[in-house]
């Protein structure tokens, strides 16, 4: 493949990876959204951010099942990108809430595929030699795809509730360069030289799901630190304004972390994800005893720092334990570990805070470090205990090399 093929692909997987974090578009819209519903509760209003979610963990799995087998990739990525732009844009014309939440739903089936798409696209397009790097360029475009999506979404807010629906449509242009650029990824066989290799079935690595239950267990503890951090910098005397300049800086620590990823993973491998764990550790530290706003901005690069490095991490771990062909799937079920964990933090937090009657919501800082300082033991005992080397079968490489 030409260099300037190869660019043009590039292209056409960042601009989809662009949406990867589109969920979070119309946060800024909530009050506003709440505002135009006076009848309908906080709890009720907030099915519009966490439906989407949950139809996409079913979606992710099922996509991942059949792309690149009964369905060909580029049909499931123009979907997904066709049904993000249409079904995220039409609530614009609705008034009716119920109405607005079915409209959500069918948001969430384009969502859910384009987070492990994404990453698959990366493992069956790109040389194994580059998809570090490729990996960690992503997810500073899926960083800058979160700020551009949710400050449009805010904009047009300010403007109409309804309006604020408005800004997925900017999927379209994705859709378009998708539809011109990106090839369909080449059938991805055992090698030859493996006997009776058109008679093996290939079974998902039981890896897979335990990188998918630590993304769940990861996002259960990080979610606090999202969801929770306006009320805790008001104990401080911040303001809902100066909340949203400290959440900034975690995909602020994102960009950073994704821009220098694949030279970190190059030189440290699977500790790279251990480094990502120290830097949710002093996170949550910083959370936990801080009363200064700087300090909050610190903890919350670090965050994204960590998330960075360890769901690139993750993914990387995951993707060369697996033949090409197995990566849809096993992003999948990585992508929906975490949004899982999203969804059940809340609950999993009211279940230890409550008959504990602890009132204080750095409690959730407190436990997200002493849960952090936990798993980064785990895996500094489960690697010293291994080879060095990734798990790299000579029989599963990457088709674009």
């Amino acid at each position: 493949m030409s260099d300037k093929r190869q660019s043009l692909v590039l292209l056409a997987i960042f601009s989809f990876g662009f949406l990867a974090m589109g969920i979070g578009t119309i946060t800024p819209a909530i009050a506003t959204i709440g505002g135009a519903f006076p009848k309908v509760s906080f709890s009720t209003l907030l099915l519009v951010s966490t439906i989407p979610a949950l139809i996409s963990i079913p979606v992710s799995i099922i996509g991942g099942s059949v792309a690149g087998k009964s369905v060909r990739y580029r049909t499931l990525v123009l979907f997904a990108t066709f049904v993000f732009s249409i079904a995220g844009a039409i609530p614009y014309f609705l008034n009716d809430f119920t109405q607005i939440l079915l409209a959500r739903g069918l948001f969430g089936l384009g969502l859910g595929l384009i987070m492990p798409l994404n990453s698959a696209l990366i493992f069956n397009l790109v040389p194994s030699h580059k998809q570090a790097s490729v990996m960690g360029i992503n997810g500073v475009v899926m960083n800058i795809g979160g700020i551009v999506l949710q400050l449009l979404g805010g904009l047009l807010a300010s403007v109409n509730w309804n309006y604020s629906f408005l800004a997925h449509a900017l999927g379209i242009i994705t859709f378009i360069i998708v539809l011109i650029f990106l090839p369909e990824p080449p059938k991805a066989e055992l090698s030859a030289g493996v006997a009776g290799a058109e008679k093996v079935k290939l079974k998902m690595p039981i890896s897979v799901f335990g990188w998918g239950l630590l993304f769940g267990i990861i996002t259960i503890f990080d979610y606090p630190s999202l969801t929770n951090m306006s009320s805790v910098l008001l104990t401080i005397k911040a303001n809902a304004a100066v909340a949203g300049v400290v959440l900034m800086f975690m995909t602020v620590g994102g960009m950073a972390a994704g821009a220098v990823f694949g030279k970190v993973f190059q030189k440290t491998g699977r500790q790279t994800l251990n480094i990502g764990l120290v830097f949710f550790i002093v996170s949550q530290i910083i959370f936990s005893f801080s009363q200064s706003v700087i300090l909050f901005i610190i903890g919350e690069a670090c965050l994204g720092i960590g998330l960075t490095l360890g769901m690139s991490s993750i993914y990387m771990l995951a993707g060369a334990s697996v033949h090409p062909s197995q990566t849809p799937m096993a992003m999948s079920i990585i992508v929906s570990g975490m949004n899982l964990g999203g969804f059940l933090s809340g609950y999993f937090y009211a279940a230890i805070m409550e008959p504990l009657h602890v009132t204080t919501l750095r409690f959730q800082y407190y436990f997200g470090t002493g849960g952090y300082l936990a798993i980064l033991v785990f895996f500094v005992i489960l690697f010293a205990m291994k080879k060095p080397s990734l798990p790299i079968d000579p029989a599963v490489q990457s088709p674009g090399q």
